[in-house]
């Protein structure tokens, strides 16, 4: 061998030893990450139901997830400055991760449904939360909707902006007539932590908002069809968030989580929080499809005991409800 090609595979070989190098160290952090993403897990806030199928109301019509290969989560937004303080669920959704189809489906309940919360009556069903807290609720739901919910996570409204923030912040179209009530909102918010303070949003039209400004963009009431579009607001703030955590780069991951999960109270277990979360990844698609309890035309408006509730047709907005999570 001359010494030319004595150095040509000499630098072949040293090219081989950095790349191998450096696959090496980017496995390395992303079994470090990995790791320190799972420890964070334990900043959860775990609160175990050691209930069985009847505590929850899941009857024998309920269709079953091993049936039907859908997952339902019950999402509880509290609109309160701590986990541990009593307060009605401000925003109540079911997450479902179809395995069979490979889709992702969110579901609102408008919190002023008029329903029959077990063991306390009839009453709105955001009640049931602050009578019975996540063990209630969850029961409400699948007692009036035939479903098989057994894991819940409750958010505190204040910490999605932090979340937000996190990921670079959100795309969303506002519209002109909601800048107004907007920018009430991020005054409002602004005055609840001073500390935190942003700008009014000055624009119409598709535009990055911060966490704040989402967040206040979310709680927008009195525009439109009043609750009915502030639960639109909502499901648009969790698609684009679901969009952009998954394009989040895989460095960000361990920020990000330590943003959220702080701030989750759940009965999911660690392990199977991972697995949820590559589920809802790998079956997700870009966008989340969308759907809203009680559907139009199938409730009446009624003032019972001094409250502006929605009266609903059960049997019907069980039946959507069922049609669009499962198919039916």
């Amino acid at each position: 061998m001359n010494y030319r090609e004595f150095k040509r595979r000499r630098k072949k070989s040293v090219f081989r030893r950095v790349v191998l190098i450096i696959v090496l160290a980017i496995i390395g952090l992303l079994i470090a990450g990995g790791l320190y993403v799972y420890s964070l897990l334990d900043k959860v806030q775990e609160n175990p139901l050691d209930l069985t199928p009847e505590d929850l109301g899941i009857s024998e019509l309920a269709p079953l997830e091993s049936d039907t290969g859908v997952i339902n989560i019950l999402l509880f937004g509290v609109d309160a400055r701590s986990l541990n303080e009593s307060s009605r669920s401000d925003t109540i959704m079911i997450a479902s991760i179809d395995t069979k189809n490979n889709a992702v489906k969110l579901t609102s309940l408008m919190r002023d449904m008029y329903v029959e919360i077990p063991g306390k009556g009839k009453n709105r069903i955001n009640a049931a939360y602050a009578l019975g807290g996540p063990a209630l609720a969850i029961k409400t739901v699948n007692t009036n909707f035939d479903m098989d919910i057994t894991r819940y996570a409750t958010v505190n409204f204040y910490s999605l902006e932090k979340i937000i923030d996190q990921l670079g912040g959100i795309t969303i179209d506002v519209k002109q007539n909601e800048i107004g009530p907007l920018n009430s909102c991020i005054n409002e918010l602004n005055r609840l932590d001073p500390s935190g303070k942003v700008a009014h949003v000055t624009s119409a039209g598709p535009q990055t908002l911060n966490g704040r400004q989402a967040v206040a963009y979310s709680r927008i009431r009195k525009v439109g069809r009043d609750d009915f579009q502030r639960t639109e607001r909502q499901r648009t703030v969790m698609n684009e968030m679901f969009k952009k955590a998954k394009s989040v780069g895989v460095f960000k991951l361990p920020a990000l989580a330590e943003a959220i999960l702080p701030n989750v109270e759940t009965n999911i277990t660690k392990s199977e929080m991972l697995s949820l979360a590559v589920t809802a990844v790998q079956n997700g698609g870009n966008e989340i499809e969308q759907f809203r309890l009680p559907v139009d035309g199938t409730y009446q408006n009624q003032s019972i005991n001094g409250m502006a509730v929605l009266v609903p047709d059960m049997e019907e907005n069980k039946r959507l409800l069922h049609e669009f999570i499962y198919g039916e």
